[in-house]
Formats: structure tokens, C-alpha cells, sequence
């Protein structure tokens, strides 16, 4: 298994709440919008207690910080599964299609 660093998941996490603000706006769909706002909410938490750590510590093993994380993982199944229903451009879906599994990846 890859050894991911803190600055590395710092990266990939704001890449990725990004993508969920893109799929945020091309969704119709309520329930939708629901989960992508709380996929959002909890990993831009995660995402500030990341920016916490001191620069000098970026290259130690990222662990998740929060406790909340945890539990949105049955959402990012959720999405990955689903994601043809979500995004509506071929771009946003082929970019997603990628991070979404990174993003379990790293919160498993």
C-alpha cells in the first residue's frame, strides 16, 4: 500500500471538495445536492485541521484526523456507484470518476 503524506492528502482533499462544488451545481436533484453538501462540509472540517499542521510535518503518513470522516464513507460508495446520476458533463464525471476512489482510498 502507498504510504500518503500529509501534504499529499491536503492536496488531493482540496482538489477533490472542488470537484464537489462542480457536481454540487451540476446535479438537479435535491437528495443529491444533500449528500454533495455533506461530503463537502465534513472533509473542507478535515481540511482545516490539515492546514493546522505545522509545514514541516507534511511529509509524515497522513491519518485521519476527524472522527466524522468515518462515517461519510457509505456516502462516497454512494457516489461512486452513482455518479453517472450526478454529473452531467463528461468532464466533471471522468475527473470524479478518478478522485472518488482516491478520496476512499485515503479515508479507509
Amino acid at each position: 500500500m502507498t504510504r500518503i503524506t500529509i501534504l499529499e492528502a491536503t492536496e488531493k482533499l482540496d482538489i477533490f471538495i472542488k470537484m464537489l462544488d462542480d457536481l454540487y451545481w451540476e446535479t438537479a436533484s435535491m437528495d443529491h445536492k444533500d449528500i454533495l453538501h455533506n461530503l463537502s462540509r465534513n472533509l473542507t472540517d478535515e481540511l482545516i485541521e490539515l492546514h493546522k499542521v505545522s509545514i514541516q510535518d507534511g511529509h509524515f503518513k497522513y491519518e485521519p484526523i476527524s472522527e466524522q470522516l468515518r462515517s461519510i464513507s457509505p456516502q462516497l460508495g454512494w457516489l461512486a456507484d452513482n455518479l453517472s446520476q450526478v454529473a452531467r458533463r463528461t468532464r466533471t464525471y471522468n475527473e470524479a470518476h478518478k478522485l472518488v476512489r482516491e478520496i476512499q482510498l485515503l479515508i479507509n
